[in-house]
Protein backbone atom coordinates (compact mmCIF):
# COMPACT_ATOMS: atom_id res chain seq x y z
CA UNK A 1 0.00 0.00 0.00
CA UNK A 2 1.20 3.49 -0.67
CA UNK A 3 1.57 6.06 1.72
CA UNK A 4 -0.77 8.52 0.15
CA UNK A 5 -3.38 5.32 1.17
CA UNK A 6 -2.14 5.07 4.83
CA UNK A 7 -2.96 8.72 5.57
CA UNK A 8 -6.10 8.41 4.49
CA UNK A 9 -6.93 5.08 6.47
CA UNK A 10 -5.80 6.87 9.78
CA UNK A 11 -8.68 8.09 11.39
CA UNK A 12 -8.71 12.13 11.89
CA UNK A 13 -8.06 12.95 15.84
CA UNK A 14 -9.02 16.51 15.62
CA UNK A 15 -10.42 19.50 13.95
CA UNK A 16 -8.07 21.19 11.82
CA UNK A 17 -7.38 24.74 13.54
CA UNK A 18 -6.17 26.84 16.27
CA UNK A 19 -7.90 26.48 19.85
CA UNK A 20 -7.17 28.45 23.15
CA UNK A 21 -7.85 27.80 26.91
CA UNK A 22 -7.05 30.22 29.61
CA UNK A 23 -4.04 29.26 32.32
CA UNK A 24 -4.47 31.13 35.72
CA UNK A 25 -1.86 32.47 36.81
CA UNK A 26 -2.00 34.31 40.32
CA UNK A 27 -4.67 37.32 39.82
CA UNK A 28 -3.16 37.40 36.14
CA UNK A 29 -3.86 34.81 33.18
CA UNK A 30 -2.65 33.88 30.03
CA UNK A 31 -3.83 31.91 27.10
CA UNK A 32 -2.44 28.41 26.15
CA UNK A 33 -2.91 28.24 21.89
CA UNK A 34 -2.57 24.65 20.54
CA UNK A 35 -2.74 24.26 16.58
CA UNK A 36 -3.58 21.13 15.07
CA UNK A 37 -4.34 19.51 11.69
CA UNK A 38 -6.36 16.54 11.59
CA UNK A 39 -3.75 13.97 12.60
CA UNK A 40 -0.89 16.02 14.74
CA UNK A 41 -0.28 18.76 17.06
CA UNK A 42 1.69 21.07 15.06
CA UNK A 43 2.32 23.87 17.66
CA UNK A 44 1.55 24.43 21.08
CA UNK A 45 2.74 28.48 22.48
CA UNK A 46 1.93 30.62 24.85
CA UNK A 47 -0.35 33.75 23.74
CA UNK A 48 -1.58 37.40 25.08
CA UNK A 49 1.12 37.02 28.11
CA UNK A 50 1.45 40.41 30.05
CA UNK A 51 4.83 41.91 30.67
CA UNK A 52 3.06 41.07 34.27
CA UNK A 53 2.97 37.49 33.85
CA UNK A 54 6.17 37.18 32.33
CA UNK A 55 7.97 39.20 35.15
CA UNK A 56 6.13 37.24 38.28
CA UNK A 57 6.33 34.11 36.44
CA UNK A 58 9.86 33.91 34.60
CA UNK A 59 9.72 30.06 34.26
CA UNK A 60 6.60 29.84 32.72
CA UNK A 61 7.51 30.34 28.72
CA UNK A 62 10.80 28.29 29.28
CA UNK A 63 8.75 25.33 30.82
CA UNK A 64 5.89 25.57 28.21
CA UNK A 65 9.02 25.24 25.65
CA UNK A 66 9.91 22.13 26.94
CA UNK A 67 6.50 20.54 27.32
CA UNK A 68 5.35 21.72 23.71
CA UNK A 69 8.52 20.44 22.43
CA UNK A 70 7.68 17.05 23.97
CA UNK A 71 3.89 16.74 23.06
CA UNK A 72 4.52 17.59 19.80
CA UNK A 73 7.26 15.00 19.59
CA UNK A 74 5.41 12.52 21.18
CA UNK A 75 1.98 13.47 19.95
CA UNK A 76 0.68 12.77 23.13
CA UNK A 77 0.24 14.21 26.78
CA UNK A 78 1.35 10.80 28.12
CA UNK A 79 4.56 10.49 29.48
CA UNK A 80 5.41 14.12 29.48
CA UNK A 81 8.27 14.82 32.14
CA UNK A 82 9.68 17.93 33.52
CA UNK A 83 12.18 19.12 36.30
CA UNK A 84 10.71 18.74 39.86
CA UNK A 85 10.87 22.54 40.79
CA UNK A 86 9.00 23.28 37.89
CA UNK A 87 5.98 20.79 38.49
CA UNK A 88 3.70 23.30 40.07
CA UNK A 89 3.93 25.51 36.95
CA UNK A 90 4.26 22.28 34.19
CA UNK A 91 0.97 20.59 35.13
CA UNK A 92 -0.52 24.17 35.14
CA UNK A 93 0.47 24.80 31.94
CA UNK A 94 -0.64 20.93 30.72
CA UNK A 95 -3.72 21.16 32.21
CA UNK A 96 -4.62 24.06 30.06
CA UNK A 97 -2.73 22.45 27.23
CA UNK A 98 -5.28 19.39 27.62
CA UNK A 99 -8.40 21.79 27.72
CA UNK A 100 -7.34 23.27 24.26
CA UNK A 101 -6.82 19.66 23.28
CA UNK A 102 -10.39 18.71 23.84
CA UNK A 103 -11.92 21.53 22.23
CA UNK A 104 -9.74 20.45 19.04
CA UNK A 105 -10.58 16.74 19.48
CA UNK A 106 -12.76 15.50 16.45
CA UNK A 107 -16.04 13.67 18.23
CA UNK A 108 -15.69 10.12 17.95
CA UNK A 109 -19.06 8.45 16.45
Amino acid sequence: SSAASDVYKRQSLYLPGKYTSTVQLGNDHADVEVVVDSSDILSIRLVNLSQTVTAMYPLVEPCMDTLAKQICEKQSLEGITYPDENRYTSQLLLQAIDAALQKATYPQT
